[in-house]
């Protein structure tokens, strides 16, 4: 569970923020009913997760109904169907600034919650935050993929540039230096059947850019090469387009067979 929620948020937050297709790649993109929508869509994926039906309220476990509630912002608001019984409630929280989540079990009693609003909701009281029992507290949630590029230049390429490898290959060079996760090249090459094809030799983008004296390493066959040139290594699901910082280094790069010489 804590290593399974965790990528849950970050899946349900990149389904609302739809980078692709809005070029937004952070919650404070979205308006404040978008917000909600990112609510939504982790209470569905974490009732997938738990495999817990819906019931009376968000969802049903051991024959109890319980509510979901999800806050950006440490306030989780309590109707009056659940404070009324004191029932359970599956309280979630996500803070982006650092990517932490928590999800824990809490009951609605009155002795945790504050005043009603004019709804008749109550929030969660500060000091109540101690009694809840945490099954995920804290845990550091994936960054999101998209954070370090240029939305407006990624789609840019993906409307003018038709043909994949060229496409890949102005990315990378955009993009130098930068770990590029297979998701970020799947979209950028979404009319691609085999998308990674365009990336590697034989015809792909490493071919094209090794002439113009840049490197496209992968992270499943090459983190040995990139340690050699004082690169961090790439996650298994990472490519990366490097160029010689130095004579030394580019020399090198030519011995390894990495660019032209």
């Amino acid at each position: 569970m804590t290593a399974a929620f965790p990528r849950t948020v970050r899946e349900a937050i990149d389904f609302v923020l739809d980078p692709v297709r809005t070029g937004r790649t952070k919650i404070a993109d979205l308006d404040n009913v978008e917000k909600t929508f990112v609510g939504l869509k982790i209470e569905h994926f974490v009732r997938d997760l738990l495999d817990a039906p819906k019931g009376l309220r968000d969802l049903v476990i051991d024959g109890q109904d319980v509510d979901v509630k999800n806050t950006l912002d440490n306030s989780w608001m309590i109707p009056p169907e659940t404070y009324r019984r004191e029932d359970p409630c599956l309280v979630i929280n996500s803070k982006e600034q650092d990517s932490r989540c928590w999800m824990g079990v809490m009951l609605a009693r009155d002795s945790y919650l504050n005043a009603p609003n004019r709804d008749g909701k109550r929030g969660v009281s500060a000091a109540a935050i101690a009694d809840v029992l945490w099954i995920v507290e804290g845990a550091k949630y994936p960054e999101s993929v998209w954070l370090p590029f240029d939305m407006t230049a990624f789609r840019d390429l993906r409307d003018n540039i038709p043909f994949g490898t060229k496409r890949m290959a102005e990315f990378l060079r955009q993009n130098l230096e930068q770990p590029i996760h297979r998701s970020v090249v799947q979209a950028l090459l979404y009319d691609q059947y085999d998308y990674m094809k365009r990336v590697r030799g034989n015809g792909g983008a490493r071919d094209l850019l090794r002439t113009e004296g840049i490197a496209v390493l992968s992270g499943v066959y090459d983190n040995a090469i990139l340690e050699q040139l004082g690169r961090n290594r790439l996650s298994r699901e990472e490519v990366i387009a490097i160029a010689p910082r130095t004579d030394v280094e580019h020399a090198r790069m030519i011995e390894l067979g990495l660019i032209d010489g």
